[in-house]
């Protein structure tokens, strides 16, 4: 029997890789890959971080499906680090196998609503609902590559069916135990709106034009779109009750993409590029149907969406037939 935390990490990517590496510090740790299992299998992920260094990283067991993991030993932590894609899977349903009633799931995963899918399937388990700051990619299977620094932020999700104060401070330990940054929020939601102000109108409209952030800028055009779904997601979440200064935040995005993300490519680019499903639903599908419930007018959150939705169906529907040849 270990005497370490067992963590199950879900969707082991370049996000997942470096926060199991950084919770390995103290827990005994699964990681669930897909499409990098033979490489992270033999070699362990090989991980350059401009703020952690270089270090190879050997999970403790490397699995493909969460049901291969699930021993007599139950797990004390599964980390999500999945995209958010409900267009594609129910998050629910994959970590399922492994939850049992004392876990605790934690997400790290972008967009709004992502915790509606587990408190609804797992109402009495304890939620960790996590927003990531972190630049990084994995430039080939199991080789990850950090710029930058990282930083979470924790908060309650208000929407839970129960408290979890206890196993949200456990876990904030567990992460600085790994050096990794944490900062503390009241309520995790309001963080998470006010990352889709960039998210849900710098990352479609990058995705839609294919221009990066810098010849985003500069273009008069695909500026107007940009601040006319941004102006709309920040009346949106006012009208959900959030004191956010419209002006305000809308300035403090644009500068600060101006001052320290020069010819940025947002990760829903970088999906639509490589012909993967991008995380439509959560990012810009979540805000326009808050929106509209508020009964509030949203014409090019909605027009992004429909555009976006397409696009993405068209993806989805190209990845099906090829999977069938």
């Amino acid at each position: 029997m270990t005497t370490q935390p067992r963590l199950l990490t879900v969707g082991v990517g370049a996000v997942g890789a470096i926060y199991s590496w950084r919770l390995s510090k103290s827990c005994n740790v699964t990681a669930v890959c897909r499409s990098n299992y033979e490489a992270v299998k033999k070699d362990g992920f090989d991980i350059e971080s401009a703020k952690f260094g270089k270090d190879v990283f050997r999970p403790d067991q490397v699995a493909r499906t969460v049901s291969e993991c699930v021993t007599s030993e139950p797990f004390d932590y599964i980390l999500v680090t999945l995209k958010a894609l409900p267009e594609c899977y129910n998050v629910a349903d994959i970590i399922a196998p492994a939850v049992t009633k004392d876990t605790t799931i934690v997400l790290i995963q972008n967009g709004l609503g992502v915790e509606e899918p587990i408190t609804e399937r797992f109402p009495d388990n304890p939620i960790v609902s996590i927003v990531a700051y972190i630049g990084t990619s994995q430039t080939e299977p199991g080789k990850i590559k950090m710029v930058g620094k990282e930083s979470l932020v924790v908060g309650k999700y208000l929407g839970a069916k129960r408290d979890s104060d206890k196993q949200r401070a456990e876990f904030i330990d567990l992460l600085k135990k790994g050096d990794c940054e944490v900062q503390i929020v009241e309520d995790v939601e309001k963080v998470r709106w006010q990352k889709l102000f960039w998210n849900a109108a710098f990352s479609p409209v990058c995705a839609m034009t294919g221009m990066n952030t810098t010849e985003l800028l500069a273009n008069e055009e695909a500026m107007k779109a940009v601040k006319n779904v941004m102006g709309e997601v920040i009346d949106a979440a006012i009208a959900n009750g959030y004191q956010f200064n419209h002006d305000e935040q809308m300035h403090a995005m644009i500068s600060r993409t101006e001052a320290t993300a020069t010819n940025y490519k947002p990760s829903m680019q970088l999906d639509k590029e490589r012909n993967s499903p991008m995380e439509i639903e959560v990012i810009l599908g979540t805000p326009l149907r808050r929106a509209k419930a508020k009964g509030l007018s949203v014409p090019n959150l909605e027009l992004i969406h429909s555009l976006c939705s397409a696009t993405n169906a068209l993806i989805m529907h190209q990845q099906s037939k090829k999977s069938q040849l």
